[in-house]
């Protein structure tokens, strides 16, 4: 690099060069020994890389090894920033830690976790994790990354990303090697605002100001990335409780047919049926009060019966029982006697009021045998008055 190219850079003349105490002796120092460095830094950047790959959170990698005049750049902007910080060719690898720079980029804000975890669990980190944040962050994303063992630091023009400083060995000597851990849109924003913005025209207020809407945006579409996978995992969990409920559902329906087809022949699985029917259907006298007082130890079952659920059971049963799988039952007149006594003493254990039952059976999916039974019952009444 040339001295004439430097002091351009800065915009300085040869006395504000001197005045700052800088020798151009030792720039050159530095920018031979860097020059033979480089391709050990390329290899230990390398490594670095593919033991990254082992992190599933990861979307993507890059990196870098700085140019030798980006080194030799920032060595007199430290110095102008801190006239008392002296780099010199001793120093500058332990002084100017982002010699290699490594991007982990994430597409998700959430996934960050897992790659700090990856981090911290893989390499000897030579100093604790910055979180840059910007101003207005809330306090639930500052204590985020505190709980995380991560010091919070507010960046002047708004940059999020999360700094980690590695210390590797692969030659048995001490390399430094910076990651830079953060979300597509705010790599896309950065990268965006170092090439048009900083830092040459870092005082330019105009390109402050569309950098700072341009960062917003970004920070917005992170957000919502993170709510549609939100909403995205909702609605998954959503249909496979749905999934689970039609297999219940079918669940039911399969034990209640095969109690069906066994009516011919076992008469007490008829009145098992009834009682199951009868459990799916309605409640007892008690409970149901307790619904319309709201106190009862099951509030959601109003719910229930309204649901499609219960509504799918019942219609799966009407369709069954009018098909001809479902054929009227050839019984004789004792067993029918003996039936209906057994159902009159089955609705008394219930505890339900024979009225109520027999407007619920009409509506509901219910043996024809009992239909039967009701309709004699109300002949009976009839004549009776």
């Amino acid at each position: 690099m040339r001295k004439t190219d430097l002091l351009n850079r800065f915009s300085l003349k040869e006395e504000d060069f001197l005045r700052l105490g800088l020798s151009w002796e030792e720039l050159k120092a530095i920018e031979k020994h860097y020059e033979k460095l480089r391709p050990t830094l390329d290899t230990v950047g390398r490594t670095v890389i593919d033991h990254m790959l082992g992190s599933p959170a990861i979307h993507s990698l890059n990196y870098r090894i700085k140019s030798t005049d980006h080194v030799l750049s920032k060595v007199v902007r430290k110095r102008i920033d801190d006239s008392e910080r002296h780099i010199h060719l001793e120093n500058y690898r332990d002084q100017l830690t982002d010699l290699v720079g490594i991007r982990a980029l994430h597409l998700f804000k959430e996934d960050w976790q897992g790659i700090h975890r990856y981090i911290c669990e893989n390499w000897d980190l030579a100093e604790t994790p910055t979180a840059y944040v910007r101003y207005g962050d809330s306090e639930r994303i500052i204590d985020y990354y505190r709980k995380n063992n991560c010091q919070v630091l507010e960046h002047k023009h708004g940059y999020r990303s999360v700094h980690y400083l590695l210390r590797t060995r692969p030659k048995n000597e001490d390399f430094l090697v910076e990651v830079q851990v953060r979300t597509l849109f705010e790599e896309a924003w950065g990268e965006i605002d170092h090439r048009v913005r900083y830092p040459e025209e870092d005082d330019n207020d105009l390109l402050v100001r569309l950098s700072s809407i341009l960062n917003r945006l970004a920070g917005d579409a992170d957000e919502l990335g993170s709510y549609m996978r939100w909403v995205s995992a909702r609605e998954k969990k959503r249909s496979r409780d749905h999934q689970r409920q039609i297999e219940e559902k079918n669940q039911v329906i399969e034990r209640l047919q095969k109690q069906i087809e066994a009516l011919a022949i076992d008469k007490q699985a008829k009145i098992d049926m009834t009682r199951d029917l009868a459990h799916l259907t309605f409640p007892k006298d008690d409970e149901e009060r307790e619904d319309k007082d709201g106190e009862g130890d099951f509030p959601w079952l109003n719910s229930f019966l309204d649901s499609n659920l219960f509504r799918g059971i019942q219609n799966s049963l009407k369709d069954y029982m009018k098909s001809d799988s479902f054929k009227p039952l050839d019984i004789s007149p004792e067993e029918f006697k003996m039936l209906r006594e057994t159902q009159k003493e089955l609705l008394g254990a219930l505890g339900a009021d024979p009225g109520k039952i027999h407007a619920l059976l009409r509506q509901a999916p219910s043996p024809q045998l009992l239909l039967e039974a009701l309709q004699a019952e109300d002949e009976k009444n009839n004549n009776r008055s």
